[in-house]
């Protein structure tokens, strides 16, 4: 077999190989660019492929990807000035394929030929545009070192066909993107919709629960009126009516989650809505984990609904103290605030069993829960809460270490 047939054939293998490099990712385009650039090296015997990419502003080339043939290494992000390449753009515009003698060619600028392709020791170059929707948008450079070198035909058309490649490749890297942002949008459309049928029925059971109770509070304290000496019926009567209670701070989650309840807000001092609530939160956690306040002598004034405020660290105290209840004695509950310039940070954290990641994505969500009795409302009145406040609510999780709930919230100044 003759030497030009074996290059024949080494070319067509090496295009059909990359022809079947398909993305599964657009992070996989880098990968791909660097098996490109191997390939092609391999095939036409240089030391250096590079592809290289127009910057945006258009004065620069960027590196994507760059394999040298005898370190057998690739690399990515060296930059070149498009000031050292004068006319390059156009050239890459007018021909398909260009081809130099390197630092001899005298098309070369000085700059270019002292702060690159002497270092490199660049004899020759074939170089290829990458066109996208009918412009260039890049090149693949073929750089040969060490000794001159004459390009043939076969080599022009390869160098070609890598470039052509190289731009199928963009566009699947392209459409992977938009395919990912439309699934996305998608995601957050259907988790709107979600949300919007939940807050309405929320606001309508929350209606009807309400009149229920209502009328049934009504009811025992007209009994309480009418029998005041009956001791067993008072006791029953407090029971039903605690129950009473209990449905009620739920009617005010199901308004909160559902915005019914309009909030009125008002510059709060949360350092000190946490020392008025002390005694509660004491009370709260007694017999399941202590209760450790930190707090800055200092206001710490916010622009929120008080009442929504305490709300805000009762939920989070009482999840932290459910969450400690399957430990053994003695773990702890931290509830502390601190400042930062613009902001007021309040953590509550807990060394019970944690959370595992998939857990944590849905810990926010209505009507979720990890409790047997539990609404699955309770944090996602917080994340309402603190959303509307114009703050944020995030959590640190995994499982056997507990839970850290932090939430920021804009700070007055």
């Amino acid at each position: 077999m003759t030497e030009g047939r074996t290059t024949s054939s080494l070319f067509e293998a090496t295009r059909l190989g990359l022809s079947r490099l398909a993305l599964n990712d657009a992070d996989g385009l880098s990968r791909a660019l660097e098996r490109a650039c191997q390939s092609s090296a391999e095939a036409l015997g240089v030391e250096r492929v590079g592809v290289w990419f127009i910057a945006t502003s258009g004065d620069e080339l960027r590196c994507a990807a760059l394999y040298e043939l005898s370190k057998q290494q690739s690399s990515s992000g060296a930059v070149l000035s498009l000031a050292q390449l004068p006319g390059y753009l156009q050239a890459l515009e007018a021909h398909r394929v260009m081809q130099t003698a390197g630092a001899g060619d005298a098309s070369q600028s000085e700059s270019l030929r002292q702060a690159y392709l002497a270092p490199l020791d660049i004899r020759a170059t074939l170089e290829a545009p990458v066109f996208r929707l009918g412009e260039v948008v890049g090149v693949v450079r073929h750089e040969h070192t060490g000794s001159p070198r004459e390009w043939s035909s076969r080599d022009r058309h390869f160098v070609a066909a890598v470039a052509d490649l190289v731009a199928v490749l963009l566009e699947q890297a392209t459409r992977l993107d938009v395919e990912a942002a439309l699934r996305a949008q998608r995601e957050r459309l259907v988790k709107a919709e979600k949300m919007e049928a939940l807050t309405r029925m929320s606001a309508g059971v929350a209606h009807d629960f309400n009149n229920v109770l209502t009328a049934m509070l009504l009811r025992l304290d007209s009994l309480r009126i009418e029998r005041p000496q009956d001791a067993d019926l008072l006791q029953v009567l407090g029971e039903v009516t605690e129950a009473g209670e209990r449905g009620a701070r739920l009617v005010q989650q199901l308004l909160t989650f559902a915005r019914a309840k309009t909030p009125v807000p008002r510059p709060v001092d949360l350092s000190r809505t946490l020392r008025d609530l002390e005694p509660m939160l004491l009370t709260l956690t007694h017999g399941h984990a202590s209760l450790r306040i930190e707090r800055p002598t200092v206001p710490a004034l916010v622009s929120a609904d008080p009442s929504q405020l305490e709300q805000v660290i009762m939920n989070l105290v009482i999840n932290a103290r459910d969450a400690s209840r399957s430990k053994h004695a003695g773990l702890e509950v931290l509830v502390r605030l601190w400042l930062e310039p613009d902001t007021a940070c309040l953590t509550v954290v807990d060394r019970g069993a944690g959370m595992d990641a998939t857990t944590r994505d849905q810990i926010f969500e209505p009507f979720f829960s990890t409790k047997q009795s539990g609404s699955g409302l309770g944090l996602s009145t917080v994340y309402s809460i603190v959303q509307q406040a114009g703050g944020a609510v995030t959590v640190e999780s995994s499982e056997g270490k507990g839970s850290t709930f932090s939430v920021r919230l804009p700070r007055i100044q």
